[in-house]
């Protein structure tokens, strides 16, 4: 479902409880009507649409994005996951906001506490204060809330949470004061009455399952079907969820990948899989995510199948199986996990998850993926065009040898992540990141020139690939030789040629 097909399908749906139409931005009334969603069931505005149904539109879109997700950070207390997006609609953009029901209720906007009834956004009543209160009291009561005891500071992995913290604050605008890890976790309720919780441990705990067995997952290649007795490939993965993505990720790319091409548009090698890689991720995230932790015998498995792949997981799924191949709002199992998740940029779009994978298998002319949900499981499979597994010697070989080139690529990757980080202590994470996409670009094709990265890596104007190519200059990553700008082009140093052929020490 593109944005065009949504915002028709918002409209056809009309004003309600959950939904909520205007015509230009007006910080004030979103901030309530945001405020009110927050304190009920959660809901969208849509912005540049006329009382009588029609798209208008949005003038400068990109800029009021940007400018109301700010306002609403910041103006609505506790903080909650709200999400700003420019969707289109033929020639004019509109703006859609979205928020889940929020789970630290009551929420104040602007000294007062709003909640929705029917198309109309009103001050909450006495009795509809107190009730908020008491379901926060029962949400208190929730499994990812209880404490953890046992668990020190020691036991958790600082630099997950430290890449949480940046992120917030270069992109959520959370508050400088609470960049120290224990003000962080403590201001989000991840730390309480002197300990962690369930949460807290399950997202950044350096291994989890010391704590929490069934956080746990299982990644498996059976390539005859469930009836053989041989595995391809069998882990368990027991890091903590932001590993638990890379390690998932890793086992795709190294059972999944059919060929390597290069992109005349990007100048980048970009690898093909029998199922597009962004649909999976979605996929898993999902699980990670919206799963049941709470009972010791839950767990969470993706397998490979010669014929599909399955991402099955514990719980109970609070939308029918049909429910999620269509446009929705997200209804969080686990909300405290999810507002990191969603912190960190993993969710970029609220409820869109499971469209996104619908849309991505379609586009590679694949078989739309099916879910199967009961009371205890929610099951995501993902039919195969292409038969896996029975490989000759031949095709074993070439898959270790793609693995292993895998292997380096992520190497010299996290090589200069590092050497980034290290070497620029100031930079902003988004800087840092820019500068490695940069760097990378460079690693990838010595000798090129300002226009050649500008157009490899799309950061921004020639002036801009000057900017970043003069900071890696000064750092000694990168040296400009020739004689000429015409003529001459960048390469790596020996500095950075030994900082990517080290082993990591951390």
């Amino acid at each position: 479902m593109n944005s065009e097909q949504l915002i028709k399908s918002l409209l056809k749906q009309g004003e309600g409880e959950q939904l909520e139409f205007t015509h230009v931005v007006r910080k004030d009334a979103i901030g309530k009507s945001i405020c009110a969603f927050l304190n009920h069931e959660g809901g969208q505005v849509l912005i540049g649409i006329s009382d009588d149904k029609k798209v208008v539109g949005i003038a400068d879109a990109e800029k009021w994005e940007k400018e109301l997700t700010d306002y609403l950070n910041t103006s609505i207390i506790p903080e909650a996951p709200v999400m700003v997006s420019v969707e289109r609609v033929g020639t004019k953009q509109v703006l859609l906001v979205k928020v889940w029901a929020g789970s630290k209720q009551p929420y104040i906007y602007d000294g007062s506490i709003y909640f929705r009834k029917g198309q109309s956004t009103e001050k909450a009543s006495s009795q509809q204060i107190s009730d908020l209160i008491h379901n926060r009291q029962k949400a208190e009561l929730h499994w990812e809330r209880k404490l953890a005891l046992g668990v020190e500071l020691e036991d958790l992995d600082i630099n997950e949470i430290q890449k949480t913290i940046e992120r917030s604050i270069d992109e959520s605008k959370l508050d400088e004061s609470k960049r120290n890890p224990m003000d962080f976790l403590t201001h989000f309720g991840l730390f309480q009455n002197g300990h962690f919780t369930h949460a807290a441990v399950v997202l950044f705990a350096k291994n989890p399952a010391r704590f929490i067995p069934q956080t746990r997952v299982r990644v498996a290649f059976l390539e005859k079907g469930k009836t053989a007795d041989e595995f391809v490939d069998d882990k368990i993965l027991d890091g903590n969820l932001f590993k638990n993505i890379l390690a998932v990720q890793d086992f795709f790319e190294k059972h999944l990948r059919t060929t390597r091409k290069f992109s005349e548009k990007e100048w980048e090698r970009q690898d093909e899989y029998v199922v597009p890689m962004s649909a999976l991720r979605e996929g898993v995230m999902n699980a990670l995510v919206h799963r049941d932790y709470s009972l010791p015998s839950a767990s969470m498995s993706v397998i490979i199948y010669s014929d599909r792949i399955e991402v099955l997981n514990s719980g109970k799924s609070p939308l029918k199986a049909a429910e999620l191949k269509k446009s929705h709002l997200s209804l969080p199992v686990n909300p405290d996990i999810a507002h990191m998740v969603f912190l960190r940029g993993y969710i970029e779009k609220i409820g869109r998850g499971t469209i996104k994978i619908m849309d991505a298998c379609k586009a590679a002319g694949l078989k739309a993926p099916k879910w199967t949900t009961t009371d205890t499981s929610v099951k995501l499979a993902f039919p195969l065009n292409v038969k896996l597994g029975g490989a000759s010697d031949r095709a074993s070989d070439l898959a270790n040898d793609r693995a292993v080139d895998r292997t380096i690529d992520r190497a010299i990757d996290r090589a200069i992540d590092r050497a980034i980080d290290r070497a620029i202590d100031r930079a902003t994470m988004d800087t840092k990141k820019k500068l490695a996409i940069l760097l990378r670009a460079i690693v990838q094709d010595e000798g090129g020139r300002n226009p050649d990265y500008q157009k490899a890596t799309n950061l921004g104007s020639e002036s801009t690939i000057k900017r970043y190519l003069d900071q890696l200059r000064e750092i000694d990553f990168i040296e400009f030789k020739g004689t000429a700008p015409q003529t001459g082009g960048y390469f790596i140093t020996d500095k950075l040629k030994k900082i990517i052929s080290q082993k990591p020490t951390d």
